[in-house]
């Protein structure tokens, strides 16, 4: 299938997700992607910006140079006027030093632990990954993973989920059965049931 029309699907999806949402009374705010800019991803922002209490936003550095050209001033705006920013963080400038972080793509949240997991790739650097726990107080973990052909997970949501009271896992994945263990053992005394996928 060529790619724009995998970006037209996409696009579809994420449109028909909102309808769902705004029925059930969650306010969405689509943004529209016109292409001018090559950006074929850009239908997942949680890459590239995220919000989080207290009026928190992190802008977060991308791998990817069409990735970056995804991030737009007129979304981050908008939170501003409509929502109580009290500070953006810019995590961009890492680019320059080849210290990446993908935002929720790279890490997962366990939100009510306070833990920051991420499987270690070319898009999750331990580096960056530390500065922002450190801003957003969060105890980072992270872990090493592979696929079938031995290449690192590219994201960590591809292979987690952390949900309230459950959490889904990839452990297959993982190149070290101990700090797999080490995971599982964590979200098990978080109290969740873990679900190996």
């Amino acid at each position: 299938m060529a790619a724009q029309a995998l970006s037209e699907i996409a696009r579809d999806e994420v449109t028909q997700a909102a309808g769902r949402l705004e029925a059930e009374g969650v306010r969405v705010h689509l943004f529209d992607d016109v292409g001018e800019n090559n950006t074929p991803d850009s239908v997942f922002p949680n890459n590239w910006f995220s919000t989080h209490p207290g009026g928190h936003v992190a802008i977060y550095s991308m791998y990817s140079p069409n990735r970056r050209r995804e991030r737009r001033a007129d979304v981050i705006e908008m939170l501003k006027q409509e929502y109580r920013v009290q500070d953006v963080i810019d995590y961009s400038g890492l680019e320059q030093d080849e210290l990446f972080l993908e935002g929720t793509g790279a890490m997962v949240f366990d939100h009510m632990s306070r833990v920051a997991y991420a499987a270690r790739s070319n898009r999750a650097d331990p580096i960056a990954l530390e500065r922002f726990s450190t801003h957003f107080n969060f105890e980072p973990m992270v872990f090493d993973t592979a696929d079938e052909k031995g290449v690192p997970i590219y994201h960590t949501n591809v292979l987690m989920c952390v949900a309230t009271e459950f959490a889904l896992v990839g452990f297959g994945t993982f190149t070290k059965k101990a700090r797999a263990e080490e995971v599982r053992m964590r979200l098990i005394e978080s109290g969740r049931d873990v679900i190996d996928l």
